[in-house]
Parts: C-alpha cells; structure tokens; sequence
C-alpha cells in the first residue's frame, strides 16, 4: 500500500503535464454543420457571473436555401416557443448536430416552427475563455457539475428569455445536461417556473444500478483524497498525444477501421448500440470527446459511489466551509414543481442508467415525473441522440410534449403563440 502511495505521488506531477498540454481542436463548428445542413445560425457570447464565457447558438430555418415545394417553416416568428437543448459530458453543441445523422432533433423543432437554441457549458470548446483566466490555467477547469448547473445553465436560461422577451422555454437535457437541469431547479427552485416542458434524455440522477466499466473506477475515485484536488483542476481529453493514444485522432478520418472506431464510442459513451451510422464515426470525432474538467467526471462517480445525488465532495475541510459540515448535502429534489411533469426517457441497454435506478427517481418525484421505456433491444446511452431511428422512437414523442404543453398554456392564455400543429413529422 505505501508502495503504491508513493508510486502516486511521483505519478501525479506527470499526468499534470500531460493533462495540462494544449488540444489542437478541429476547425468545423455547430455553425458549420447547420449552415451545411440547409439552415442558418445565430452565434452570441455570454458570460456567467464568475466570468466564464460560453458561446451558445440559435438554428433558423435559411429561406434563402429553402427549394420549391419544401414544407419547412420559415424562420421562427418572434412569438414562437423557444426550446433549448443542452448536451452532455464531454460534448458540446456539436452532439445535435452531427454531419450525416438522420433527421437530427434539431431541425425537427425547426421544422415545426420552435424557436430552437443550443447551449454549451464552462469547459468545451465553446466555453473554454474567461474573463480573468486562460484555459492553460489551473484553476480555470475547477468546477465540477454543480457549478454548470448552478452558473452556466441559469445563466444561458436568462440570456435566451431576454432576448426574446419570453418568459419561458422547453427544456430537453441529454445525460448530464439532464444531472445540470435537476441541479438547477434543486438549488435554485426559482427556475421552476421559467420552464414549460421538461423532456431528460438518459437521466443521470440516480446513478446506482449501471453496468458501465466506471463503476469499477468509482470505487476509488468517488471517494475523496487529496490528490483529487489536484487531478480534478486538469481538462479531460485536452492534450493531443492523449487523443492519439486513444485513437480519438485517428477516427476522424473515413479512411479509419469503422469497427475499431464504433468499439471506442460505445466504450466512452455507454455500451454497444445497434442503431448507429458508422458513416457518422469521423465527424463525431472531429469534435468528440470535447474538453470537459476532471471534477466533472469524479463528480458523477461520487453520485455512483454514495448512491446519492450528493454536491461535490470537497473534502472535510472545504465541505466544511462550503456547506456547513464534513460532507456534502444532498440535492433537495424536493424543491423542483415544474409547470408539467418532468418526461423521463431511458432504456435497459444504457450502461450509464438502469431501469431500476429510473424506478428509484420516479419514487422520489411521485406525480413531478412521467417514464418512457424505450423497449429497443441494445438501444444504448449514444442512441437518445445519434440512434438511425430517432425520428420514431424520440422526435415524434417529445414533439408532442412539447406540443401539448403548448396548447395547454396557449388554452390558459399563458402562450403568446396561437401555435399551428398542421405539420406532420
């Protein structure tokens, strides 16, 4: 054991280096991929209160690209509903967007004439600037979840429903953006009512029952040491000759081994799916994995580790000046009474999510929740937003949440659209 300490020791200064080296980042943005899609964008910088700056981006449909007889709608009136989609670890804005994927969510909403935004949070590579630091230091990548859900997302909430004088939006989360939005409207309810549906894609909550390969590793990093202080100020998938090593570099070339290249996406992005375009491989790592703080990650062990939707473990000693006491407080769920029942959509072949660990956040919700099993054999955590066949199995439900919340506020005068549901899918 003190062998192994000491080994520890020598070890950290090294994997600080590395982790700590530049990424050379690819040059093909959310932007582009729309713009190549047939549809246009809006790009706005923002800055959270603690100075982080995150790029989030706006799609409309491009009138100018529209060809004769296309039944799209034109670009959102000023009144339409504003939907926002929000992606999860290590991902971005590029995850809805992905060069080739078949009737991607996105455009869907657009389509339907939704007032669409993408959001990306402190940490990839559209929030990877701050106002007093660089991305090169290390206190820039100390934060964890909390601090997305607390910071970022309100943050990007507000920025949207200023701008276009709405006093509320649909939310749809993917795997962590689902943990940022129970975080949010857990401590900080007064959001409760700045949100009309609430869709979560693969909730990561209660995070007990999964049979990813991390499990193992959260039994020792979800416990906390003081060498997770100084590995958890350090960006994830940063330094080149990481990516490298792990093959993420040479997968963004169509000339790659499709079949090694689907291995290390199911592995990182959990378990096997048997509805992914492998044609989709080189664009997803052209921007995937993205940058993401290693806090990020130990904090998701640490909800595996206590089976509880704790805050980040500090340790004692900052536990106690942040909360009052040795260890972190749970998440007070009790807080979130959202305008309609928050959707919950998960399947059995997630490594990330169990149907039990499901079961276990209804329990806790009682009627603030509703479950969608999607009874697909190997329909797996990647599959919620790359599936070939999301169209079916996830547009068309959440386009008719989204919808019903819609009419139902427009029946109570509380929409300011007299929203149109001719449109087909």
């Amino acid at each position: 054991m003190r062998t192994i300490f000491i080994v520890s020791l020598l070890a950290v200064p090294i994997i600080l280096v590395v982790l700590r080296q530049p990424l050379e980042e690819s040059t093909i943005t959310t932007g582009d991929r729309i713009q190549n899609a047939g549809y246009s964008y809006e790009s706005y910088d923002i800055y959270t209160e603690d100075g982080y700056g995150l790029t989030i981006f706006r799609v409309k449909n491009s009138t100018s690209t529209k060809a004769e007889g296309d039944s799209r709608s034109s670009t959102a009136s000023p009144t339409a509903p504003v939907v926002l989609l929000m992606h999860g670890l290590s991902s971005s804005s590029d995850i809805w967007v992905i060069e080739g994927l078949s009737n991607p969510l996105v455009y869907d909403l657009v389509n339907q004439g939704y007032d669409v935004w993408l959001g990306n949070n402190r940490g990839n590579r559209y929030g990877n600037r701050h106002l007093n630091m660089t991305s090169n230091d290390r206190h820039f990548w100390s934060f964890s979840i909390h601090e997305i859900g607390t910071l970022d997302l309100p943050r990007i909430i507000d920025f949207i429903l200023e701008h276009t004088q709405q006093p509320s939006l649909h939310y749809v989360g993917y795997s962590q953006g689902t943990t940022v939005g129970f975080i949010m409207l857990s401590m900080r309810p007064e959001y409760n009512h700045k949100l009309k549906s609430i869709s979560m894609l693969s909730p990561c909550v209660i995070m007990i029952h999964g049979s990813s390969p991390t499990r193992h590793l959260a039994r020792f990093l979800g416990i906390y040491t003081p060498i997770h202080s100084y590995i958890g100020d350090s960006a994830l998938f940063r330094p080149w000759i990481i990516r490298k090593l792990l093959g993420f570099e040479m997968c963004r070339s169509k000339d790659a081994n499709a079949k090694i290249c689907s291995f290390i996406i199911f592995k990182l992005f959990g378990g096997y799916s048997a509805y992914l375009d492998e044609s989709l491989l080189p664009d997803i790592f052209n921007t995937h994995p993205t940058t993401a703080s290693a806090h990020q990650i130990l904090h998701l062990m640490q909800f595996h580790h206590t089976k509880k939707f704790i805050q980040y473990n500090h340790g004692p000693e900052v536990n106690q000046k942040r909360y009052n006491q040795s260890t972190p407080p749970e998440y007070n769920l009790s807080n979130i009474n959202p305008r309609f029942p928050i959707h919950l959509f998960y399947s059995g072949y997630d490594e990330y999510i169990a149907p039990k660990d499901i079961a276990m956040l209804g329990k806790i919700m009682g009627n603030r929740t509703r479950e969608h099993f999607i009874d697909l054999e190997n329909f797996s955590h990647i599959d919620f937003v790359w599936a070939s066949n999301i169209k079916e199995v996830i547009n068309r439900p959440l386009l008719d949440i989204i919808n019903e919340a819609e009419m139902v506020l427009q029946t109570e005068g509380k929409s300011p659209l007299k929203f149109d549901r001719k449109q087909q899918l």
